[in-house]
């Protein structure tokens, strides 16, 4: 007994299966040399920022006027604790801090910067800038970055307006923290941003592999079902009428070679995307396939009808597999397959008189729904979605035997 198409979950992951031994690592896409550009260049700019923020909070201790010992005996390990927290808070890689966490290392580093700044005077002056940039690099809105740059900017010119500094001066400890706290704000969201399209480039990387393999294995089912049914059946009639007729034999042992070398050809094309059934060609096949399997078969189809290529394609699938199905599971005498063109749609019929689908349909069930579904009706229907059409199998007209049913546009 064979059963209905049962309409799968929308999408290749519902037949993809879930990620294990098979997804092999040569399974995935080959590694981006863009990625490890990106890498290492990220890794040189972190280098920089270390050594650029520990030459400006260390120089001072350098230069003139040179601190006492009472402001080195504060500056020294506040300097080394800024440089720290920085370098593994700020310009570590990801994952930063987030939420509380990112606030309370904010307000650590803006304290140390200011510290610094207080007690060392304006030399410092890179203390409260950088103290401003980390601000910027751990808010997680723009709001907190700039509440936490104008702390800095306000410690900044509280200081100055203590030592007196003229005009340039307040100007540098004013907008220092606030530029350097709009461009770190600015690279942290350019850095997740582009984080965020690394992972989306990877994951749509990872499903056209398995767009791929569910469209190989779809066209392999299709192509060897309906080759292996045709040979064995022109195997068995070869086999039956060897003694009788041996001018038959040697005929259907000759087809029977025809259909395996046309076979080869259509799993190869299929590897390589190139398929493209053709309909006239299905129904010649689909006719040779039921005479050889003893049944009776009707052909409905107009001389010539307009179709795009996706769509004459759909329905020479559909002809292909209602024939397979026939033959392997339906004990059929007469089988009728008719092609219709109307109100901008064509149709592909396959029925039969056979034992009918293992479903039971139900007053409320809707459109037919068995409890299984075969892989071959599975694959046709994920086609038909892809063309926009519709699909239903069931029982055939009368209550009797099984129909396949496709309608796709035209156009």
């Amino acid at each position: 007994m064979r059963s209905a198409g049962e309409l799968p979950p929308d999408g290749p992951a519902s037949q993809a299966g879930p990620p294990g031994p098979a997804a092999r690592a040569e399974d995935l896409p080959p590694a981006d040399p863009m990625d490890s550009e990106v890498d290492s260049w990220s890794r040189s700019r972190r280098a920089a920022i270390r050594l650029i923020v520990a030459f400006f909070l260390v120089a001072p201790f350098f230069s003139q006027p040179r601190p006492s010992a009472a402001q080195v005996a504060f500056l020294a390990p506040a300097t080394v604790i800024l440089i720290l927290v920085f370098s593994r808070v700020v310009v570590a890689p990801r994952p930063w801090p987030r939420g509380r966490a990112a606030t309370a290392w904010m307000v650590v580093i803006v304290g140390l910067g200011l510290s610094i700044l207080i007690a060392g005077g304006l030399n410092w002056v890179g203390s409260i800038i950088i103290a401003g940039a980390a601000a910027g690099s751990l808010a997680h809105s723009a709001r907190t970055a700039g509440a936490g740059a104008a702390c800095c900017a306000a410690g900044g010119l509280g200081v100055g307006l203590y030592y007196g500094v003229n005009y340039g001066s307040g100007l540098e400890l004013a907008l220092g923290p606030l530029l350097a706290a709009f461009f770190a704000y600015a690279a942290g969201r350019r850095a997740e941003l582009v984080g965020k399209l690394r992972e989306t480039r990877a994951e749509l990387a990872r499903m056209a592999v398995a767009d791929e393999r569910l469209r190989i294995a779809r066209d392999l089912h299709d192509l060897l079902g309906h080759s292996l049914s045709l040979i064995t059946l022109k195997a068995e009639l070869a086999g039956r009428v060897i003694g009788t007729d041996p001018d038959r034999a040697a005929r259907e042992i000759a087809d029977l070679e025809t259909v395996a070398r046309r076979s080869l050809g259509e799993v190869r094309a299929a590897v390589t995307s190139y398929r493209q059934p053709s309909l006239a060609a299905e129904l010649a096949e689909a006719r040779q396939m039921l005479a050889a399997a003893g049944m009776d078969c009707e052909v409905h189809a107009p001389a010539s009808v307009e179709l795009a290529p996706e769509a004459e394609a759909l329905l020479a699938w559909t002809v292909r597999e209602g024939a397979t199905n026939v033959v392997r599971h339906s004990g059929a005498r007469t089988v009728t397959i008719t092609i219709t063109a109307a109100d901008g749609e064509v149709t592909a019929e396959v029925a039969d008189d056979g034992v009918g689908p293992a479903w039971d349909p139900g007053p409320d069930s809707g459109p037919p729904g068995p409890a299984a579904h075969g892989s071959g009706l599975t694959g046709l229907t994920e086609r038909a979605r892809q063309a926009g059409a519709q699909i239903s199998a069931g029982e055939g007209p009368g209550g009797k035997g099984f129909r396949l049913l496709v309608r796709v546009p035209a156009g």
